[in-house]
């Protein structure tokens, strides 16, 4: 018994002088874990305190995990175990502000295109009040899918060793876990990473409520609201809506002593602490693409939100006016984009400018954001350490100082996390967060980290053998240099004067009947002043006078039904009435299709929601001003809008078996739906004149607001519309409403009831000349434009395509042909037409003093397929110029080129690291504001619903 007992001591000696192959914290302690000596004395080392602040040869003393002091030939404690730290250097542990966690494998929001999805009946409209089925969590709180900021992450919080493993190696500390799912997600902790009892990781149970610009409904089957991203932003308005009523009814019971108070659900008070005066929970917003973080700091001005720090995508470089704020905190994934190994010189003809773009800017976002915002801070999620750390160089390489880098590492995650008293820098009294690296500096291609230690406990690291650090970021200022330009900075007006004179033009002004000749036409500040002959001698000083030389000069074309430029989804199609849902949120302006139809003589489109629901989403009216934020592209002048459908489309004809249970299924039904909701919004503007007499509370209905300013007049109806018996019965049912209809779109049975039509006032805004692509058009007509303009409807030609709008100059030439009109009556089907059917006519839609100088200019005759735009004038800017086009076209080409060479070049140079997956998908996945100009959408058939036509 004694000499077994000899053996296996003697064996335990030897193994514990072998040197340790794994780190000791791989291996369970029975029982409790000794905590061993918790004084230490870090000497002789370099101490990197602050970002800006570095002691050479300093020493820094740690006790009970906290920082006792740090500086220069301190006095060590007795009883301090010391640590010679020469030739090392010590920084402030890193801080992750934006770990996903919560699923198993989570990930950043990415708005790409997506198959359209069809709508099953959610939320229900059965009777007056709009109460439908709960499709939100189970249990109490909000009804909406993907609201649930109740949720927190600490419930069942567990230390994740491997993920945290790796960040430790790469001198990671801390870490704010954040939910991954959901629009309002809920709250996550910021903790330490370490491998501790849960109890012992969480140094802040919640640090901020995240919001995400995400489309869950889209990922339920069947699909719930919402499911485009105007549905998104509705949600969040509506949620925010519902908790402030939820906040003012408490404080209204309280003061008014009623006994039966009325009580928040967990939603609205998990929420509330975001918003009223307090706003004691900061709000974090990930919106998915670059113009979204334009509309998440809009979103925050409009409900007073303070600032959110946002999480960036890294496609800023798009549009970094726009994007980017010095207002603003923002968190960067450190995710680039890998060029492939193309095998075939013919593969590289299929890589587009916009994708080679993105893989030149990458490195050089951490630089720009660092200029243009308030502070940066860097996540490691989805990238690997490794990853991390290289792209980390790359971005310091292009510019990013290493003192910012540190910053957006340490003292900026701490702060924007409000943690910033225990953690980000090397000062007294703070957590013992640090790790420890060989030589100089962090910042080297292959740094080896000796030690990470956190709150005080030392994780030792064992770096493989053969391992050589370079010390050096020589490699990667070779090729760094940034090639690719800022589409904003190339989307600019070509000319933008003061005052011009066009002279000698031959003037149609959709106002005279005839063909102005020998006339001149003045523009100042945009607007026209003077039209009239020899107007050369009465010119203010500077104008620029541009000759004709027999051109022709037109108004500017007006598209009245267009979904071009429109972000995430035309339909939000789950529900059979969006009238809360706004396109004026989701205007794309860094399509290609405003440049393209701009050179067709376009000045202004009516953006429409798709045709999916009887009662669609808000449209906007906007001018094609090259290169101006959304909000400046919307006319502000144009009366409101809505999009309304009947037919097929809206009670899900030919959409499959599947898709049977979303109320109304018949044309009777639309008709009955349009009295429901109408019915409703009278019964809701009793209860908001009741509630405001008595200065009671009162809960806000986006959808009901909407219709109720259709009631009122306040904003105009334009219905997707085909059969004649369907538009008689739409207008009566309008009409009982005391509603005058804004325009029928498509119409094309409305020449059959043309006189109906007339007599109510609603405009024809009608196709050239397409029929039977569908049953319910069978009986249309190319003379249905020109028989109803004949009955005295006000009637245009639209484009319903990215494609036809280039040509409308065209489709207008076909009421010539089909129905023997005027060349000037057929221009006005795309000029002064649409315009008065968007009540925008004072303004826009014919060449008159005072109105707004948006023209075209054409090289001959413009309803002769021959001619061509030559030149487009919106607000008097020039935005088009045929010249200017083939010139900046030029510069593309240019520009592709010579990023072409460079990713080739980049493809023979040795990488030491395997790109991940993600980089390397990263790379073919287009951006939100470039896949919606792959995908157009046209609401002319059932096609859009089978197939991926549409965003």
């Amino acid at each position: 018994m004694i000499s077994s007992t000899r053996a296996f001591l003697f064996i335990g000696i030897c193994f514990c002088l072998l040197k340790p192959i794994y780190p000791q914290t791989e291996y369970p302690y029975p029982g409790a874990r000794p905590s061993g000596i918790t004084l230490h004395a870090f000497v002789g080392g370099d101490i990197q305190v602050t970002p800006g602040k570095k002691i050479k040869g300093g020493t820094l003393i740690i006790r009970d995990g906290k920082i006792e002091a740090v500086g220069k030939n301190l006095k060590i404690p007795d009883g301090c175990r010391e640590w010679n730290c020469t030739n090392q250097t010590i920084y402030a542990g890193f801080i992750d502000p934006y770990l996903l966690s919560g699923t198993e494998n989570p990930k950043f929001l990415v708005h790409n295109h997506d198959e359209h999805v069809h709508a099953t009946a959610d939320l229900s409209f059965h009777g007056l009040p709009s109460t439908g089925q709960d499709s939100g969590e189970k249990g109490p709180g909000f009804e909406v899918s993907g609201v649930h900021p109740q949720r927190k992450l600490t419930d069942g919080l567990q230390a994740e060793e491997k993920k945290w493993g790796e960040l430790r190696k790469f001198g990671f500390t801390s870490a704010h876990l954040v939910p991954s799912e959901g629009i309002f997600r809920g709250t996550g902790p910021f903790v330490l990473l370490s491998n501790q009892e849960p109890n012992e990781l969480i140094l802040k149970n919640e640090v901020s409520q995240i919001i995400a610009f995400d489309p869950v409904g889209k990922n339920s089957s069947p699909p719930v609201y919402p499911v485009s991203l105007m549905g998104v932003l509705s949600v969040i308005r509506q949620s925010i809506l519902e908790t402030k009523y939820a906040n003012e009814r408490v404080q209204f019971d309280i003061k008014n002593q009623v006994n039966l108070r009325f009580m928040p659900h967990i939603g609205v008070q998990a929420l509330s602490r975001s918003l009223g005066e307090k706003k004691s929970m900061p709000i974090w917003i990930e919106p998915g693409s670059c113009l979204m973080n334009a509309k998440a700091m809009e979103i925050a001005q409009e409900f007073e939100l303070n600032k959110p720090v946002i999480i960036a995508t890294g496609d800023e470089w798009r549009n970094p006016e726009i994007s980017l704020s010095p207002h603003h905190d923002y968190i960067l994934p450190m995710i680039f984009p890998t060029i492939p190994d193309l095998p075939n010189p013919e593969d590289w003809e299929q890589v587009s400018l916009d994708q080679l773009r993105a893989w030149d800017h990458a490195p050089s976002m951490a630089r720009l954001m660092n200029e243009m915002t308030r502070t940066i801070s860097f996540t490691t999620s989805e990238t690997e350490t490794g990853e991390f750390h290289k792209n980390l160089l790359q971005s310091i390489a292009r510019g990013l100082s290493e003192n910012s880098a540190l910053a957006s590492l340490t003292t900026n995650p701490a702060q924007i996390c409000g943690v910033d008293k225990i953690c980000g820098t090397l000062e007294a009294t703070k957590l013992a967060n640090f790790f420890i690296v060989a030589g100089e500096t962090y910042f080297t291609e292959n740094p080896r980290i000796e030690s990470t230690w956190i709150q005080g406990r030392p994780f030792f690291h064992y770096p493989d053998e053969g391992v050589t650090d370079s010390n050096s970021t020589e490699k990667l200022k070779e090729q760094t240099s940034k090639l690719a330009q800022h589409p904003s900075q190339l989307n600019k007006p070509v000319l933008h004067p003061t005052s011009v004179l066009f002279s000698g033009f031959k003037l149609w002004t959709c106002e005279n009947e005839s063909i102005l000749l020998d006339h001149d036409i003045l523009i100042e500040n945009g607007k026209i002043s003077k039209i009239g002959p020899k107007l050369k001698t009465d010119v203010p000083k500077g104008c620029k006078v541009i000759f004709g030389k027999g051109r022709h000069l037109t108004p500017g074309i007006i598209d009245c039904h267009s979904h071009a430029m429109i972000l995430g989804r035309v339909n939000e199609s789950t529900l059979p009435s969006t009238a809360m849902v706004r396109i004026a949120d989701v205007v794309n302006s860094e399509s290609v299709n405003i440049e393209r139809q701009l050179a067709g003589g376009v000045t202004i489109c009516n953006l429409l929601h798709g045709s999916s629901n009887p009662i669609g989403g808000q449209n906007a009216v906007i001018k094609l001003r090259l290169g101006e934020s959304p909000n400046k592209l919307i006319f502000k002048k144009a009366p409101k809008g809505i999009k309304f459908a009947l037919g097929e489309n809206v009670k899900q004809a030919n959409w499959g078996d599947k898709y049977t249970t979303r109320f109304p299924q018949s044309r009777m039904g639309v008709k009955m739906f349009f009295q429901n909701r109408f019915g409703a919004a009278i019964v809701y503007e009793k209860k908001l004149k009741n509630a405001a007499s008595q200065g009671l509370p009162f809960r806000r209905n986006l959808e009901l607001d909407a219709i109720l300013e259709i009631i009122r007049g306040k904003r105009f109806i334009h219905c997707h519309s085909y059969r004649q018996d369907e538009i008689l019965v739409f207008l009566r049912t309008m009409e009982g409403f005391g509603v005058r209809v804004g325009s029928l779109q498509h119409v094309l049975e409305g020449y059959k009831v043309a006189d109906e039509i007339f007599r109510h006032g609603a405009g024809a805004s009608t196709f050239s000349d397409w029929w039977a692509y569908k049953f319910e058009v069978y009986d249309a007509i190319p003379y249905a434009g020109a028989i109803m303009h004949e009955r005295g409807c006000v009637v245009s030609f639209n484009s319903d395509s990215p494609d036809h709008a280039r040509r409308l100059n065209l489709e207008a030439a076909k009421a010539v042909k089909y129905g023997g009109l005027s060349e000037i009556e057929a221009l006005k089907f795309v000029t002064l037409n649409p315009a008065k059917q968007l009540g925008i006519d004072p303004w826009v839609g014919s060449l008159q003093v005072g109105k707004d100088a948006d023209i075209a200019i054409w090289s001959g005759n413009p309803l002769d397929y021959r001619s061509r735009c030559v030149q487009t004038w919106v607000d008097g800017i020039l935005f088009h110029e045929i010249e200017a086009l083939v010139k900046r076209d030029k510069n593309r080409a240019e520009e592709r080129l010579s990023l072409v060479t460079k990713a080739q070049q980049s493809l023979k140079k040795d990488n030491s690291i395997e790109p991940s997956e993600k980089a390397k998908s990263k790379f073919f996945r287009y951006s939100l504001e470039s896949a919606c100009d792959l995908y157009p959408h046209s609401c002319r058939s059932n096609e859009n619903h089978a197939r991926c036509l549409h965003q």
